[in-house]
């Protein structure tokens, strides 16, 4: 079976970079793309979502929770930007549920504009792939 490169990074790290891998599973803003050898080129924007890619010669998938940023597929590979990204060895499961109760009392307050009300509720969805991510551990 063909294989291609993954790279992850964001701006703080490199997570990937140019990892062989057999398939990857994207979590897109409009819903997850599967990346097969041979895929034609793309560019797509990120929402938050778990990142599952399958190593060459592997049978079963990694993971990754990520949030927001750019997938770019070529024939090269694929490369992912993300403004988070964090592999399951990585996740603190009371560091994550600290994060989401705060963000849930924040919106509950009544004291927040707008904007904030988006990053809280961002907070909270970055926070519930994160618990997802460890629940399939």
């Amino acid at each position: 079976m063909n294989m291609f490169k993954l790279t992850l990074v964001t701006p703080e790290k490199k997570i990937l970079t140019d990892v062989e891998v057999d398939e990857v599973v994207v979590p897109a803003f409009k819903g997850e793309i599967n990346i097969l050898p041979g895929h034609a080129p793309l560019m797509s924007t990120l929402g938050v979502g778990v990142l599952r890619y399958k190593l060459k010669g592997g049978s079963g998938f990694s993971s990754a929770a990520i949030s927001w940023g750019y997938c770019e597929v070529n024939p090269q590979g694929v490369s992912i930007l993300a403004e988070t990204a964090e592999t399951t060895e990585e996740l603190d499961r009371e560091r994550i549920e600290a994060a989401r109760k705060k963000a849930d009392e924040m919106l509950l307050s009544g004291k927040l504009d707008a904007e904030e009300i988006v990053k809280y509720q961002r907070k909270i969805r970055r926070a519930e792939t994160r618990l997802a991510l460890l629940d399939k551990k």
